[in-house]
């Protein structure tokens, strides 16, 4: 299979969690439009060996980390996503936005990757159940004879969680559809965005 295409990055502040299930989220939201998806996921890779070869091994998942890069980040998106505080302006004034040195909230975090096999196009979606998202870096540059966009990019870290349905810890689902329609469909229900 061959992954041509990234769209609809979503995000749900998480409300409450049950031992055993997937956590309940308030109401989702579109991060922006994406530029970069890049995930890393870590496993614990230790052998067992006896009688001189490999009599054991264990490689399963401890951790996800994701870089993210969309187009642009705004204040509302960052303060739901990254925690920044609002503080409302008064007489006209602007809504003024500060980082505090609290972790940023667990979120649900998905997004859709076009998929294409064979000449046939998919949309799979991805849900990862718990993440904490941050800013790593920001760079300024000045604009000259051609434009170099300069965009937000966000790492964040997945938390496993354990699953009473198929009683395992679990980082992430993912489902695969034949229309894109479908796939923002079951992506939207999974980061409870109803409008």
């Amino acid at each position: 299979m061959a992954f041509i295409g990234l769209r609809y990055p979503v995000a749900a502040p998480i409300t409450a969690e049950t031992e055993g299930a997937e956590p309940t989220y308030g109401a989702g939201y579109v991060v922006g439009k994406a530029i970069q998806a890049n995930l890393t996921i870590t496993r614990n890779n230790n052998p067992l060996y006896g009688d001189d070869a490999i009599a054991e091994d264990d490689n399963g998942i401890t951790g996800m980390s994701l870089e993210l890069g969309v187009d642009d980040l705004e204040d509302e998106v960052r303060a739901k996503l990254m925690g920044d505080v609002a503080i409302e302006g008064q007489n006209s004034a602007p809504t003024v936005y500060y980082e505090t040195e609290h972790s940023a909230p667990n979120v649900g975090f998905g997004y859709i990757r076009v998929r294409r096999r064979r000449g046939v196009t998919s949309y799979q979606a991805l849900f990862m159940h718990k993440v904490v998202f941050g800013e790593t870096s920001e760079n300024a540059q000045t604009k000259g004879e051609s434009i170099e966009w300069q965009t937000p990019t966000i790492t964040g870290r997945a938390a496993g969680i354990m699953l009473n349905n198929v009683n395992y810890i679990s980082f992430r689902k993912r489902a695969l559809f034949t229309t894109f329609t479908d796939a923002q469909t079951w992506l939207r229900t999974q980061a409870n965005i109803t409008a």
